[in-house]
């Protein structure tokens, strides 16, 4: 099974809801890599995040771009290599206020993305920004939002196929499920564990990995167990070129 050939990536910063702002170019992969900061009060957020109520505009301050302390101290975050690796997508909501010195406080995560590695480079994204010093309390306060959308484009390989039946019988678990990357439970059930992997020689499942989400250990080993039980074919029968990286969730009965 081939992995994608190496290529030109983009970084790509979007502000305010006003567009493409700042293109970066790195080489990685044979896809565009774009990060979009989506900088904006409550309203303008939940346009990239259509399952998220609004609060009025009024209750959520836009990102202070003018309280700064320069134009290069908000650095953008840097994409999680084995994210990449992965193919890993998804949208990072965070708020935050600004202290005294005019360093970033009060962090909070507000939707994760369903994959902790992008939260956690969000949230050190966010905490390295730096701001003026002396502002009123008023100003600091917030809470400010940001939206990190970490979107692959271009043209995704064509993933592997589960070989039907390669998987052992478990108790517990039942099938799993490409691409499923929603909430999860505290069990096997409706929500499943969420697991990332590449498929190696021969169709074995390799680097096998899991998203805890607070479940219980012996569960998230049973579900990976229930994984590497798995066999996985390159999808032969559809034109284009081949990924070695595959997500989802493995379901209970």
């Amino acid at each position: 099974m081939s992995a994608r050939r190496a290529g030109r990536a983009t970084l790509r910063v979007y502000c305010a809801g006003a567009g493409p702002v700042t293109d970066y170019r790195v080489d990685f992969l044979n896809r565009k890599l774009i990060i979009g900061v989506c900088i904006a009060a409550a309203a303008a957020s939940v346009a990239q995040v259509p399952d998220k109520h609004a609060a009025p505009a009024s209750a959520t301050p836009a990102f202070p771009r003018h309280l700064l302390a320069d134009a290069g101290s908000c650095p953008l975050p840097a994409w999680p290599r084995e994210a990449l690796l992965y193919d890993l997508q998804g949208s990072t909501t965070v708020s935050f206020a600004i202290g005294p010195d005019g360093a970033v406080e009060q962090v909070r995560l507000l939707r994760g993305s369903g994959w902790s590695m992008l939260d956690e480079a969000a949230l050190r994204a966010i905490g390295a920004c730096r701001f003026k010093a002396g502002l009123d309390a008023a100003e600091r306060a917030g809470p400010y939002p940001m939206q990190f959308a970490w979107k692959l484009d271009g043209e995704a390989g064509v993933a592997p196929l589960l070989r039907a039946g390669s998987c052992r019988e478990s108790a517990r678990f039942a099938r799993f499920v490409p691409g499923a990357t929603g909430s999860a439970t505290a069990t096997g059930g409706a929500g499943g564990v969420l697991v990332r992997f590449m498929v190696g020689e021969g169709g074995v499942p390799t680097r096998v990995a899991a998203e805890a989400n607070g479940q219980a250990p012996a569960l998230v080993a049973e579900a990976l167990d229930f994984i590497r039980s798995c066999r996985f074919d390159d999808g032969a029968a559809s034109p284009g070129e081949r990924s070695a990286s595959l997500s989802g969730r493995v379901l209970g009965h």
